[in-house]
């Protein structure tokens, strides 16, 4: 562990000079950081975003992500305050599937125009977003509900069970944190007050009933964590590959064409599964981080029925997180210089062209959520 950790850390500076570099940042208030390659850097106006960079704004925090048209995307990503996502538009090519994945907070797109084939999709807690050519918002409570209000065109939204539903003028979608999936009626001009009353509303609902969702969202937390642990630990079976890709990626080469292709093959089965389980444990994980905050202020202390008491949990989290923290930027290191080698590529994505290419019904989250 401390030997790949240190090794990414020294190739951070030269990995920069390789860079797969999809867009910047158009505008920036207060404060917000990205993490990249396994280091966290302070965003500013005109800084680089690179695919799979992970980007998180302060409590008064907005930034503003140009998405480079070269890319087959043309349009922006509003970070709103308090907010977390991970980007991942495979490469600089015309025809290709980018995606956003909302961990907390919310975002504010507008897609002026996609090239040819190409994708985008906003993922949240449970619906997965696809769009043209829009401009929409999405809204997530610390409770895990979801809200997606459109101000022009469509957003069409799928849950996990596949339903899919429309946002649209005068309709939006929302997903409940007990799974309720429902338009509901709502003007254009009233769409800033409604998303405020919103967020309102379920903040108050939570701090209602705050150590029901902590024990609820501790259990899963300590499942899920459980199961990356174990996903992690096939991972680092192949640190040899790992450490490997880390030199080159250092030195800005790649192996042979054969050495590439076996390499590929060692890592895919672990990376899978760790994208897997961490698409689930990071949305229960920035969970409780808000759930923490009202914690601190007296909302949804107590026992937690598993004989730990919120106190001990969130202290236990705490000692986990640097962790953590490493391990989940190895990973997306690791996913990162796999599409590298894989023409930009994602693992994801190239498996699920192949599945999509003998069942088209197979999406993206149906895989994830195990249909």
């Amino acid at each position: 562990m401390k030997k790949i950790v240190t090794v990414l850390l020294v190739m951070t500076l030269a990995a920069a000079l390789f860079a797969d570099q999809v867009g910047e940042i158009s505008y920036l208030a207060d404060r917000a950081s990205i993490t990249r390659n396994g280091k966290d850097l302070r965003a500013d106006f005109g800084s680089p975003v690179e695919n799979y960079d992970s980007i998180r704004t302060a409590d008064k925090g907005l930034v503003e992500i140009a998405i480079f048209p070269e890319t087959g995307i043309d349009g922006t990503i509003r970070v709103k305050p308090n907010s977390t996502l991970f980007l991942e538009i495979t490469s600089l090519r015309s025809e290709q599937k980018g995606s956003v994945e909302l961990l907390s907070g919310s975002v504010a797109v507008a897609v002026q125009k996609l090239s040819g084939k190409s994708k985008f999709e906003i993922r949240g807690q449970g619906v997965v977003m696809g769009v043209r050519g829009t401009s929409f918002e999405v809204t997530t409570s610390p409770a895990g509900d979801i809200l997606v209000t459109c101000e022009t065109g469509r957003v069409v939204c799928e849950d996990e069970s596949g339903r899919s539903l429309f946002a649209e003028p005068g309709s939006v979608v929302e997903r409940t944190a007990e799974g309720d999936f429902r338009n509901i009626p709502v003007r254009v001009s009233s769409l800033e007050e409604f998303r405020r009353n919103w967020n309102a509303e379920k903040i108050e609902a939570l701090k209602s009933n705050a150590n029901r969702a902590v024990r609820d969202y501790a259990a899963r937390y300590m499942d899920l964590k459980r199961q990356f642990d174990e996903a992690y630990r096939g991972l680092l079976m192949k640190r040899d590959v790992l450490d490997k890709w880390f030199r080159e990626e250092a030195r800005g080469t790649t192996g042979s064409t054969i050495e590439v292709m076996r390499e590929k093959t060692a890592l895919m089965e672990p990376l899978m599964a760790l994208r897997r389980v961490s698409f689930l444990f990071e949305r229960v994980y920035y969970r409780l981080l808000e759930l923490e905050g009202y914690h601190r202020e007296g909302h949804g202390r107590g026992p937690l029925g598993n004989g730990m008491t919120s106190d001990q949990f969130f202290r236990r989290m705490q000692n986990e997180a640097q962790d953590l923290q490493e391990r989940t930027n190895i990973v997306r290191y690791a996913m990162k210089l796999y599409a590298k080698r894989n023409d930009g590529v994602s693992l994801f994505d190239d498996l699920l062209g192949g599945a999509a290419s003998s069942d088209s019904s197979v999406s993206e989250e149906e895989s994830f959520f195990g249909r």
